[in-house]
């Protein structure tokens, strides 16, 4: 299968054939693997990572899971979750280092560490936009999550499915296909989900886990949040403020989903969610399609990236002017697609 640059500019062509090969002589020699994840992971990113994690330590395999960052809060069930490092000793040393999710070696935490003493570097990934940043880049934007990669790999390297990574697996791919309701839902990932079930994954307990199990101030910061919908024609924004989290005493990663909110308003084709910087840094620009406008090409605009219908940037100065900013780039998109 070729993965094919669908409308982003300067993206590479990636061959996926190619370079699962590759990723796979590098696992069966290694003794010690590294797993890590971009910051402020989500389920796909930290799915992926666990379900590997779980097939090489019953392969024998010495793993470290690391992200510095909090883990989300409807993904802490599957195995593995608990002991994710949230630091690594300066003199941490691997065979392999597994990169899941990430799009570029500047979202990772700090310790990751440096060469040689990371091993070889392996990048999974399915953003058209990633960058090129591993010794090895298994990357297949026409996947619909990372956790197909980890499944692939996991298949390719002789491993059982045991029930515990399967269900990590599921979870990737409930994740980044909005529990099999969003475009990037294909029979790959469909075929790969019954297998799973036949591993012992229950997909109502999945569903219950990761999507109807909500805690109470999430509840009331989404209540917050939808009282800053605008809707300037096919565009709908909505805004996170520091504020609301510490009113709600919720957390930034009890937003994943929000935006999803505006994008179903009638008649909107792009919807844009604003988070507010923590501690002065920039602010979190996310995007979602309808299909018609590649958000992923704005994104890359502001040095983000994502998928077609899905992405993401970060922007600095003042709220008003990053608004700006990106009202002045979609009302563009919008023309061309016009």
């Amino acid at each position: 299968m070729k993965a094919i640059n669908k409308g982003v500019p300067n993206a590479p062509e990636w061959k996926p054939e190619e370079n699962l090969p590759r990723a796979i002589e590098a696992l069966r020699n290694a003794k010690s693997v590294l797993c890590t994840m971009h910051r402020g992971p989500d389920g796909d990113a930290l799915g992926s990572a666990l379900a590997l994690a779980c097939a090489l330590r019953e392969m024998g395999r010495s793993v470290t899971v690391y992200n510095p960052d909090e883990l989300p809060y409807n993904f802490k069930f599957l195995r593995g979750a608990d002991s994710v490092a949230r630091s690594l000793p300066p003199d941490a040393a691997f065979d392999v280092t597994i990169v899941t999710d990430a799009g570029a070696f500047n979202r990772l935490g700090p310790d990751v560490p440096q060469p040689p003493r990371r091993g070889v570097l392996l990048n999974l990934d399915h953003h058209i936009t990633t960058e090129p940043f591993g010794d090895v880049n298994y990357v297949d934007p026409e996947a619909a999550s990372v956790g197909i990669l980890a499944y692939k790999i996991i298949k390719a390297l002789g491993a059982p499915l045991s029930q515990d990574a399967a269900q990590c697996i599921y979870a990737s791919i409930l994740a980044d296909t909005g529990c099999f309701r969003y475009s990037s839902t294909d029979p790959e990932c469909l075929r790969i989900a019954a297998e799973l079930v036949e591993a012992g994954v229950e997909p109502w307990e999945m569903t219950v886990r990761v999507y109807e199990q909500q805690p109470l101030a999430r509840m009331r910061l989404l209540a917050d949040v939808l009282g800053t919908l605008e809707v300037h024609g096919k565009v709908a924004t909505i805004t996170i403020t520091n504020a609301m989290v510490a009113k709600t005493g919720s957390e930034m990663d009890l937003t994943d989903g929000f935006i999803n909110y505006a994008r179903s308003v009638d008649g909107v084709e792009v919807a844009a969610s604003f988070r507010e910087p923590q501690n002065g840094g920039p602010w979190h620009v996310s995007f979602r399609s309808r299909g018609r406008v590649n958000v992923a090409a704005i994104a890359q605009t502001f040095g983000g990236g994502g998928h077609h219908n899905a992405a993401g940037c970060s922007i600095e100065g003042e709220e008003a002017a990053v608004r700006e900013r990106i009202a002045r780039e979609v009302e563009e998109a919008l023309k061309h697609d016009a």
